[in-house]
């Protein structure tokens, strides 16, 4: 009997790693001399950047859909931005020494996810 229920344990673990979708991320680039634009979808709540060579700033006494984000030379890293929504939104950023765009419009599409996304497993 423990046996049959390690055995079925290990089986839901198994089957529901796959109902998990793991999204590519997309690359950010920026630079110290300009600043790129993110206008999310809606207002950003958090925006955590995973270096000190990056900065990302927003409004954080009134919520606006606006960050601002800024680089020095060095390693890439990652930002992580939730939205009052609930929504997550990561990407991996880079230095660069030219910026190819300077607004960009980020879609609901992009979200990686809710922060109280709940995944519920089907038995059949």
């Amino acid at each position: 009997m423990k046996t049959s229920i390690v055995t079925i344990m290990a089986l839901l673990t198994f089957l529901s790693s796959f109902g998990q979708e793991t999204k590519k991320l997309d690359t950010i680039y920026a630079n110290e001399k300009m600043n790129l634009a993110l206008f999310f979808p809606t207002n950003i709540r958090q925006g955590i950047v995973g270096a000190t060579k990056f900065v990302f700033s927003y409004n954080r006494e009134r919520a606006q859909p606006l960050g601002l984000l800024k680089a020095t030379k060095g390693k890439q890293s990652n930002l992580l931005v939730v939205t009052t929504d609930g929504k997550v939104y990561s990407y991996i950023i880079k230095y660069v020494d030219s910026l190819k765009e300077l607004n960009r419009f980020v879609s609901f599409s992009e979200s990686i996810g809710h922060e109280h996304q709940r995944e519920t497993l089907v038995i059949r």
